[in-house]
């Protein structure tokens, strides 16, 4: 697997393909992987698919088994990819910007969280997480999986990972704003990103960064998988209505900022790519339906 940090360039590697053992050592030598700045405490342990696998809860953590709330996303038009008029940090994969109609969709309301994802495990049906989670609060958004264990997740929620396009939707509304909350440039009032919290935040702690549509951060705290593979020259051909990403690739897109990211990547057009092993406690998704 891969525990990544995240910069203007992307997620860099710092530890790459280390076996789940060995990561399981290096937490116990030192309490935590380094990677988020929290201390560790209230029932940190090693899950992982080779210590704890599935059919019992990530290192013991208890789920309430309760569902989170669903935000329904209307048929209609938006502007995806950089808008030039508002935006002067486009990238050359976020262009051109244009019009994209979409089929109605419910996404969820916040990034999944441990409680949600330890239920899961617990009824079998999901592998656990490939570093330490704390008990103490399942309400933070569940790290350390990769994209097939999201998709997992998922599916046995009876839903599935957005789209890109409704990722997009789902952030910015129709009127292509650079923000979930407008053009303003992103404070920690707004997002949790590089130079706030530290760490990753419960689900749910900025309302004044929710979207048009209510959906919470989707800037800040986790950068999101979606379901598309990458091709950073996608949008030149992608399909005007329901674009669903290549048919095939190696690589998957990430959306919105995560704690470690600097305010240019809590945009909402912006695009980074992930190999499927990435996992990281920076990395999360939610599920769309």
């Amino acid at each position: 697997m891969h525990l990544l940090t995240h910069g203007p360039d992307g997620f860099r590697r710092w530890l790459v393909r280390i076996s789940p053992p060995l990561i399981a050592l290096a937490l116990t030598a030192c309490g935590n992987d380094g990677d988020n700045g929290n201390s560790g405490t209230g029932g940190f342990g090693f899950g992982g698919t080779g210590s704890g696998g599935t059919g019992s809860t990530p290192q013991g953590c208890e789920s309430t088994g309760a569902e989170g709330a669903t935000v329904a996303i209307p048929a209609g038009d938006f502007l995806m990819g950089c808008n030039a008029g508002v935006d002067r940090e486009c990238k050359p994969d976020e262009m051109p910007g244009r019009a994209v109609t979409l089929s109605a969709f419910e996404i969820d309301k916040t990034e999944v969280t441990q409680d949600q994802y330890a239920a899961c495990v617990a009824a079998g049906q999901c592998s656990a997480p490939s570093c330490a989670w704390d008990c103490a609060a399942m309400n933070n958004p569940a790290s350390c999986l990769t994209l097939d264990q999201a998709k997992g997740f998922c599916a046995w929620a009876g839903k599935r990972l957005p789209t890109e396009a409704e990722w997009e939707k789902a952030a910015r509304g129709e009127d292509g704003r650079k923000y979930p909350w407008g053009n303003g440039e992103p404070s920690c009032e707004q997002a949790n990103m590089q130079g706030c919290s530290g760490g990753m935040q419960p689900v749910g702690q900025h309302p004044v960064g929710a979207s048009p549509y209510g959906v919470l951060d989707m800037s800040g705290n986790m950068v999101e998988m979606v379901a598309d593979w990458y091709d950073d020259t996608y949008y030149q051909t992608a399909p005007a209505v329901d674009p669903t990403g290549p048919a095939s690739g190696s690589r998957y897109v990430g959306r919105g900022g995560g704690w470690k990211s600097e305010p240019t990547w809590q945009r909402a057009s912006v695009r980074d790519v992930y190999d499927p092993e990435d996992a990281g406690l920076s990395l999360g998704f939610r599920c769309a339906r």
